[in-house]
């Protein structure tokens, strides 16, 4: 099957026998995402699930602690390899030799940094013990070094083959966390064995690392031995050079990446939820500090579920790492034209989605919370009307700001790949500042419900700042068809706001009925245009789903070419579906 526009035909074409990693531009990215997303949303799924069955376990506090540390270490490894991604693919089109020596050097550092990182979390408990009072943050911090080790040789594994733009592997490894936390939750549970243990869960998950180590020595143009064997120093890595790229090496190489690196770990910093994080530290210390024991184990385990809804907005950040890698290659071709269709499709597939789920979240916000978690409310046998009532509220403030955070992150990496890495870095800066000396104030007038408050303030200036620079940067005109989607999400608010919920089965009904419709009308309305077309078989192919993709693309073209507000029409001719002037 071929795809084309009508006045400049084969201006967009896309054959079923070729690879979507092998072709650049927005295709690419936009596949890439939503394949890392397709997989990513089995393993979120798992990770529900083990939330709601572990919603009055005392374990789940363990979890939720040591997710937020692992997360902050994953931070710096995160902005690290981002940058790294950018640079690499850049080096490799300019010369694959250049690309070769920074990739085995930034590796060899990438992985060094996460050794410190681990030995540093290890030992602050045996030396810091007497100012952590805490007995769950220091077990916590203790199991969360080792960790370390496992995040931190993913993350090297795992950019050898975003190298190759291989996030059909990346894809498919993503699912095992939440598949193997799921049993080995049930299991911890049903036997009542100690959740301290369960701060290692990371290492419950060993099949990913093998299967990653497996493709990386199959497919990535650089070895481990390579990695290990590489200099840290400039001078080094311009004598082992051949002439020709010596000058392609600049004096304080590994400096200069360090600092470019600082910066993408700050754009990247919602990666890992680090603002979230840190307002769950916050209330940590209030809840300690100004209330009970019994309240403020009610807040913790409240916060590590609602932390957990939020993390939807991920369907907006699978997106970010390939359009970072598709600008960085297109902005060393100087293709201006790539670059804008990238950032304008990988925004609007990612809002189909991104608001699709916003619009779900908060319309069943009160369902998700009474018929999942509703002992979190209970005080013996009396159910707490306020305490529900303040938890609904921030779950809908804390939605909205992680997804408003997820566009400014999908963003901010356009901005790395471009080379604009400082400018995205202040914006997100300021959020951290804004956050940090905000939140104390907020959190002490308005309890943890001020956590909401400082995510919807901060992501409010966040977001426009990034648009701001880059538009200004790249001189990039919108075209995010978002406004078309209006409509829909409208309808489907009415459909789950009238639907009959009563349990847990009447909530999953009401989703598959809402979804269906609203992915149906989104041709209809004009935002699923004919260019999906190719995502979307590209992504069903790499599934081995062809005759699921087919039916897809014919029922969009289908509601496209019935719809009174699309001024052409998809029609087909030789096996070719062309755009035309209705």
């Amino acid at each position: 099957m071929v795809i084309s526009k009508d006045k400049e035909k084969s201006q967009f074409e896309f054959k079923r026998d070729s690879k979507f990693f092998e072709k650049e531009g927005s295709s690419r990215a936009i596949t890439s995402g939503s394949l890392y997303m397709f997989f990513s949303l089995i393993n979120a799924g798992c990770i529900w699930i083990f939330i709601i069955i572990g919603t009055d376990w005392p374990g789940l506090t363990y979890f939720g602690l040591t997710t937020a540390l692992n997360g902050i270490l994953s931070l710096i490894g995160i902005g690290i390899t981002r940058y790294f991604i950018a640079e690499i693919k850049s080096a490799y089109v300019l010369n694959e030799e250049l690309g070769r020596i920074k990739a085995t050097t930034y590796s060899k550092l990438l992985f060094l940094v996460g050794v410190g990182l681990g030995i540093l979390m290890i030992i602050t408990p045996f030396i810091f013990g007497s100012f952590i009072r805490n007995t769950l943050l220091r077990e916590c911090i203790f199991a969360s070094g080792f960790s370390s080790f496992l995040i931190y040789g993913t993350f090297m594994f795992q950019i050898g083959l975003e190298i190759k733009n291989r996030y059909d592997i990346i894809a498919f490894t993503s699912i095992f966390n939440g598949v193997f936390i799921l049993p080995a939750g049930i299991i911890f549970m049903s036997f009542n064995l100690n959740p301290f243990w369960f701060t290692f869960y990371p290492f419950f998950n060993l099949i990913t690392i093998i299967l990653l180590i497996y493709y990386f020595n199959r497919l990535t143009p650089y070895s481990v031995m390579d990695i290990f064997k590489a200099s840290l120093r400039s001078r080094n890595m311009r004598k082992r050079a051949s002439p020709e790229v010596r000058d392609l090496i600049e004096n304080h190489q590994v400096l200069i990446y360090m600092k470019n690196s600082m910066y993408s770990m700050i754009i990247n910093i919602q990666n890992s939820k680090f603002f979230e994080y840190i307002l769950f530290f916050i209330a940590t210390i209030y809840l300690t500090i100004f209330t009970d024991a019994s309240y403020q184990s009610f807040g913790l385990s409240l916060l590590t579920v609602l932390m957990a809804y939020g993390a939807v907005k991920s369907v907006i950040l699978y997106y970010s790492a390939p359009l970072n890698i598709e600008i960085a290659e297109a902005t060393v071709k100087n293709s201006h034209e790539t670059i804008e269709e990238a950032i304008n499709a990988s925004t609007r597939i990612s809002s189909i989605l991104a608001l699709g789920f916003l619009t779900a979240m908060v319309a069943l916000s009160e369902e998700i919370l009474f018929y999942l978690h509703r002992d979190f409310f209970y005080e013996g046998n009396v159910f707490n009307n306020d305490l529900f009532v303040m938890a609904q509220i921030l779950f809908i403030m804390i939605i909205i700001g992680q997804f408003l955070y997820g566009y400014s992150t999908l963003f901010g990496n356009a901005l790395i790949g471009s080379g604009n890495v400082s400018l995205a870095a202040i914006g997100f800066s300021i959020t951290l500042i804004l956050i940090l000396t905000t939140s104390p104030i907020l959190i002490f007038f308005f309890g943890i419900l001020g956590i909401g408050i400082v995510m919807l303030i901060s992501a409010l200036f966040l977001l426009p700042y990034i648009l701001i620079q880059l538009k200004r940067k790249l001189n990039i005109k919108y075209k995010f068809r978002i406004y078309r989607l209006i409509p829909n999400l409208v309808i489907m608010l009415l459909i789950m706001l009238i639907f009959p919920f009563n349990n847990v089965f009447s909530i999953i009904i009401g989703i598959i009925i809402s979804a269906a419709l609203y992915l149906l009308l989104n041709p209809f309305f004009g935002v699923s245009i004919p260019e999906d077309l190719q995502m979307i078989n590209d992504l069903f192919s790499t599934l081995k789903l062809n005759f699921l993709g087919n039916l897809i693309v014919n029922t969009m073209k289908i509601t496209y070419n019935i719809s009174p507000l699309n001024k052409d029409k998809i029609v087909l001719e030789e096996d070719t579906l062309i755009l035309v002037k209705k």
